[in-house]
């Protein structure tokens, strides 16, 4: 059983091997840390200690490309599209093309990078890579007056051409299904080629989709997500709070789905939990949600993020230390649970 949590608070031995000892004693023996652009350009050797102190305290280590390109899911500023823009994703506004602030995925440069990145995740000692959210960007404009408008990435040239070779035909300018079809290789392709490339050095890989089987967020055909070569976890993160959703049934039911999805194609199911922007009062539904998953019969269950996301007033918990409280109890009663049924 793999119990763990998300960690982006400091980037200081000493304070990250006491937070990581804190996770141990919290009942943790997983964490994710992420490495962002910020942390390949300035901290390589110090993401290596980091690495290592964490395996120090007895944990399982895997690495998050944390808003790299704004292609993946994380509060991290990007410049790979400043220094790039020709690599940017773009929807159509009136005929016309506009580039966006996150990266196409179907850019070779982007691609190149991303090995680049890959090659430092390997070189750190971590165990494993966690693709988070990757994305293409969907949106609509409503102007003053007139109809809203429903705009979607990536229409650049580079998508274009690919289109029109798979399809035979330019694409369109709706939002129908070979669009979305599209899109939803557009993300498979590109993971694809990143399992394998981590893989090659070693790496184990996870990647977790959206909770929503809703085309405008990417990936709505999750067999197709789950089969893919060099993948070893597969997961999702149903935070009942960003999608107001009630959150026995939504935890139990995207649960129950990635467990039968991983057991029918050899992977490991995996379920994020709500750590962040909890409401006071409602610290309780965390430790209920980990229950719930594991009751569906997850065993790798982890949090974002260490001690309710105090480190960081844009995702803090109104009380924080509950949070992590709701969390360490849960933990530490699974963990005597799986003891108790080994033989």
């Amino acid at each position: 059983m793999k119990l763990g949590a998300s960690y982006f608070g400091s980037r200081h031995q000493e304070h990250v091997r006491r937070d990581m000892e804190a996770m141990a004693e919290a009942g943790c023996n997983s964490v994710v840390h992420t490495l962002s652009e910020e942390d390949m350009t300035y901290y390589p050797e110090t993401m290596a200690e980091v690495v290592r102190v964490s395996k120090e305290a007895g944990l399982e280590v895997f690495l998050d490309p944390w808003g790299v390109g704004r292609a993946f899911g994380g509060e991290a500023f990007s410049e790979f599209v400043s220094k790039n823009p020709h690599c940017r994703q773009a929807i159509t506004i009136n005929g016309n093309g506009v580039g966006l602030g996150k990266a196409c995925l179907n850019s070779q440069v982007f691609k190149d990078s991303m090995r680049d990145w890959i090659e430092l995740a390997a070189g750190t000692g971590a165990d494993g890579v966690f693709w988070d959210e990757p994305h293409l960007y969907y949106g609509e404009l409503v102007p003053l007056f007139g109809k809203p408008q429903v705009v979607w990435a990536c229409t650049c040239q580079t998508c274009q051409r690919l289109f029109l070779e798979e399809y035979r035909h330019e694409m369109p300018s709706d939002f129908n299904e070979e669009v979305k079809k599209f899109r939803q290789d557009t993300i498979l392709r590109f993971i694809g080629s990143l399992c394998k490339a981590a893989s090659g050095k070693g790496l184990r890989n996870a990647l977790c989709i959206f909770p929503t089987l809703d085309p405008r967020y990417g990936v709505y055909e999750w067999e197709e997500a789950v089969k893919l070569e060099g993948l070893d976890v597969f997961g999702t993160d149903p935070y009942w709070l960003c999608f107001n959703k009630k959150m026995e049934d939504f935890v139990r039911d995207v649960s129950r789905t990635m467990v039968t999805l991983c057991a029918e194609h050899g992977r490991e199911p995996q379920i994020w939990i709500q750590g962040f922007r909890v409401p006071a009062g409602r610290e309780e539904e965390v430790g209920r949600a980990i229950k719930i998953a594991y009751g569906e019969g997850v065993r790798n269950i982890a949090v974002w993020s260490f001690q309710g996301s105090d480190c960081m007033s844009y995702l803090r918990s109104e009380r924080p230390e509950v949070v992590w409280q709701k969390v360490s109890e849960a933990y530490r009663e699974l963990k005597v649970k799986s003891h108790e049924r080994q033989p």
